[in-house]
């Protein structure tokens, strides 16, 4: 996973699609935040993420 993006590159690849917040909906609070960016992550990356991924200021 990158770690220097882009703010085009953020968007274009980060936000959510038309279908996706359907995938959201029975999810709230920081669950469908991680649900969220778990998404996002695996249509990256074609894996989820392991807690390495993340950076230190996350704090996981």
């Amino acid at each position: 996973m990158r770690r220097e993006w882009e703010l085009e590159d953020l968007i274009e690849c980060w936000t959510l699609d038309e279908e996706e917040p359907a995938l959201l909906a029975n999810k709230s609070g920081a669950t469908r935040l991680g649900f969220g960016l778990m998404l996002k992550f695996f249509e990256l990356e074609v894996r989820f993420p392991r807690r390495e991924d993340a950076p230190r200021p996350a704090g996981m």
